[in-house]
């Protein structure tokens, strides 16, 4: 198979389109605009001389109507008329000529097509009419026809004053010389100007065009800096305002992928140690090195307790996996408050005794909340279990009220508190405020996350206050059960 090249395609770039655009819509303008006037120019031109024939023709027929003799008035319009540049003559009805200006007017009436153009406008004439004979020649003439009576003797007369055409001749050129350098210099500004706002629109393109080579090149701090008040202004603040976002999204995908690497690490770890842990009861039941009946039993409760952790990491993480792809479904009903919180406080009761915590529920007995029992059990330990994480003494408090739309419910420690900074992050997934406490308890920094979610599920809302040495307020709500 032979191998062809492909056609040579010149590259146009968008300053050379811009910039032959405008030249373009200049030349049309400019053309239009110089045939207009080169139009207008012979129009009136050719208006003014049949006015001027005009009149000359009314004094012709007024000298004829009215006088016996008009050859002196003849011979004195025939001077002044030669100022003019205006001759006449005189037909009769059968194209004979009675009387004619010979001298005048570089005498067209040696040229017999002439004399055949008027004669032609005799059949027809009615009124005063105007013409041009020769109109496409060097010496065109304009010609103002009417027939006539005259007194004495009485008969039919066909009149014919005519005279150059100024501007279809020598002064036209002038006129239309002037026009041409004038269009000549319009279209030379036209190119400086043209080139003027080509380059800025094409300089503006460029700066936009560079800056999305560093987008693209992962540069996400860049910005366009174009301060135009049109279309491509618009498009540069669109610009930044798509680059601020995938700065935002970079650096918490980054900040994501750094935690992902550190749960994976963590959880690594979690799985390693108490699996290690019970491998090595298990060799030492093997190998029958464990025969006291009081070890027997101390080390069956060590593989109990790595058992369980084992199960709540597995199951930590299979609820995030389903609550984040929708695969749970809520089974809401309406619950008295006062009795979930009392079953969560008697389910977290070890852990605050081994802190010598003391936990205060503060809930009148009428008080519901609405939604599905499990999760809503399942939000109010994680958010417990994490203020008996960071409380070292104190008392946690719990209360919840109700109005007409929604129940409330605020848990409130007097543990280490949180920065603004950590604020930010607690909802995210794998994070942990404090890595080193978090590891001792074997935390995996999903609860918050799964809180975040559930109360989300229920359509609800979850809120943090937290000042560091103070302590931290979560306030939750959930909508009431329409009726």
């Amino acid at each position: 198979m032979r191998n062809t090249k492909p056609a040579f395609r010149y590259r146009f770039t968008f300053f050379q389109r811009q910039f032959l655009s405008h030249m373009i819509i200049a030349v049309l303008i400019l053309s239009l605009v110089g045939v207009g006037l080169t139009y207008n120019f012979k129009q009136n031109s050719y208006v003014q001389k049949k006015n001027e024939l005009n009149s000359a023709s009314n004094g012709i027929v007024k000298s004829l109507q009215k006088e016996d003799n008009p050859a002196a008035s003849l011979l004195f319009l025939r001077t002044f008329l030669r100022e003019q540049n205006i001759a006449f003559i005189l037909m009769n009805p059968s194209g004979e000529v009675e009387y004619k200006d010979v001298a005048a007017v570089s005498s067209p009436l040696k040229n017999k097509s002439f004399i055949d153009s008027l004669h032609n406008k005799i059949n027809g004439l009615k009124g005063v009419q105007s013409f041009v004979v020769d109109e496409n020649t060097k010496s065109p003439y304009v010609v103002s026809a009417r027939s006539i009576r005259t007194k004495a003797p009485k008969e039919s007369l066909y009149l014919f004053v005519y005279s150059l055409l100024p501007g279809l001749s020598q002064g036209g050129k002038q006129i239309d010389q002037t026009i041409l350098y004038t269009l000549i210099a319009a279209f030379f500004l036209a190119i400086v100007v043209s080139w003027l706002i080509s380059r800025n629109l094409s300089r503006s393109v460029n700066m936009l065009r560079q800056a999305t080579k560093e987008i693209s090149l992962g540069n996400f701090t860049t910005r366009s800096h174009g301060g135009r008040s049109d279309e491509l202004g618009d498009l540069s603040q669109d610009f930044n305002r798509m680059a601020e976002r995938l700065e935002a999204a970079s650096l918490k995908l980054e900040q994501f992928e750094q935690r992902r690497v550190r749960f994976l690490v963590d959880v690594s770890h979690e799985l390693r140690t108490p699996l290690t842990s019970i491998r090595g009861i298990i060799e030492g039941f093997k190998n029958q090195l464990i025969t006291d009946p009081e070890e027997q039993r101390k080390y069956f409760a060590i593989i109990e307790k790595e058992t369980f952790r084992l199960i709540r990491l597995i199951n930590e993480l299979l609820d995030l996996e389903k609550i984040q792809n929708g695969q749970f479904t809520l089974k809401s009903e309406a619950y008295n408050a006062l009795e979930l919180l009392e079953v969560i406080a008697e389910s977290l009761e070890v852990l605050i005794e081994e802190k010598n915590l003391q936990i205060q529920i503060s809930c009148r007995s009428d008080i519901e909340i609405y939604g599905d029992y499990d999760r809503l059990t399942q939000i109010g330990i994680n958010l417990i279990k994490n203020s008996i994480q960071f409380t070292e003494y104190g008392t946690i408090r719990v209360t919840a009220t109700m109005n007409e739309t929604e129940t409330m419910i605020e848990i409130t420690d007097t543990g280490r508190g949180m920065s603004k900074q950590e604020l930010e992050f607690i909802w995210d997934r794998f994070y942990k405020s404090d890595p080193s406490r978090a590891k001792e308890k074997s935390e995996t920094g999903l609860g918050l996350s799964i809180v975040k979610q559930l109360v989300t599920a229920h359509h609800g809302s979850i809120e943090v206050q937290s000042e560091l040495g103070i302590g931290t307020t979560f306030r939750l709500k959930f909508p009431r059960k329409r009726l």
